[in-house]
């Protein structure tokens, strides 16, 4: 985890949403699924940075170069969206826990990605790792309306065949993108049974929770990356808990920036 500060060498607004590119001359790495916490620089308002997840990261010798796309909510995400290139950010990176791959690379498994509206920012750098290491990744993704289908042209552009779903039918068929992930582990049941899937998913809550049932049906290994109010990024406040189930029965808690935000679906508290 390192504060630095970043300079604003990109910045495309899009419906409700905002697509940042920053640079610094330091060499980062990071892991699919990490984040960081943002908020221009030398600015007392907000308090508290924004967290967003890491959508993209390219380091050479010179600089490392990090992408985020944004949901425009509030006074944090309004106060990015007005950065220009040339302006500054101060960046907490990276944070988190991220996706584990190695239960996919092996065996011919194939990738199964589901994606909720932004929480398709989460995905795109672990279909990257996917693909170096030739894993079969297949994509269902959501959003309310075609706006909302959050880097599918990227997706494409790794190959990464789409399962498209938009609540206004606008693309992709009519619905929740649960809707197609169902219907595709019935077709594929045979393979499933025999663990040939790994399921990846980000998104709403509502999302996460089908998601998690439909693949505990199917018994296949889930990782989820929860989407929770943040303020400090590294666990000093709790104030971003998820239930996690205990071997009682009973219910604990994590904190989503430090433990997670990737956690096992079938660790989590869904009740």
């Amino acid at each position: 985890m390192q504060d630095l500060k970043l300079a604003v060498t990109g910045h495309r607004a899009f419906g409700s949403y905002g697509h940042l590119t920053l640079a610094t001359e330091d060499k980062l790495s990071f892991a699919p699924g990490q984040f960081a916490m943002l908020k221009p620089a030398g600015a007392l308002e907000p308090l508290w940075r924004r967290a967003m997840a890491i959508y993209r990261a390219r380091t050479t010798a010179q600089a490392t170069s990090v992408e985020f796309i944004y949901q425009v909510f509030g006074r944090g995400t309004q106060a990015l969206r007005r950065l220009r290139p040339g302006d500054a950010v101060q960046a907490l990176l990276p944070l988190g826990c991220g996706f584990d791959t190695a239960p996919v690379a092996v065996g011919g498994r194939e990738a199964l990605l589901v994606a909720g509206g932004v929480g398709a920012a989460a995905l795109l750098a672990l279909a990257e790792q996917l693909k170096r290491e030739q894993v079969p990744t297949r994509l269902f993704l959501g959003g309310r309306s075609q706006t909302d289908l959050i880097g599918l042209d990227d997706f494409s552009a790794l190959g990464v065949s789409a399962h498209i779903a938009t609540n206004d039918g606008s693309q992709g068929v009519k619905g929740f993108v649960t809707a197609p992930f169902e219907r595709f582990l019935q077709e594929q049941a045979e393979k499933a049974r025999a663990g040939q899937f790994v399921v990846y998913a980000c998104g709403p809550q509502p999302m996460l929770a089908r998601v998690a049932a439909l693949a505990a049906q199917a018994c296949l290994l889930t990782y989820v990356s929860v989407e929770e109010r943040m303020a400090c990024g590294f666990g000093v406040c709790v104030g971003c808990v998820v239930a996690v189930k205990t071997q009682d029965g009973q219910s604990d808690y994590r904190r989503s920036c430090a433990e997670g935000p990737v956690f096992r679906a079938d660790e989590l508290d869904w009740r």
